[in-house]
C-alpha cells in the first residue's frame, strides 16, 4: 500500500496516532512491569 501524494494533514494525524500508540505501549510494559 503505497500513497500517490503525502497530505500534510495525514501526515500530521499518523504522527499523532504514532504517538499515541507509543505511548500506550509504554504504560502498558510500565504497568506490567508493577
Amino acid at each position: 500500500m503505497q500513497e500517490p501524494e503525502p497530505d500534510p494533514k495525514m501526515s500530521g494525524r499518523v504522527a499523532m496516532v504514532a504517538l499515541l500508540v507509543a505511548f500506550g505501549v509504554v504504560a502498558l510494559m510500565v504497568w506490567i512491569a508493577g
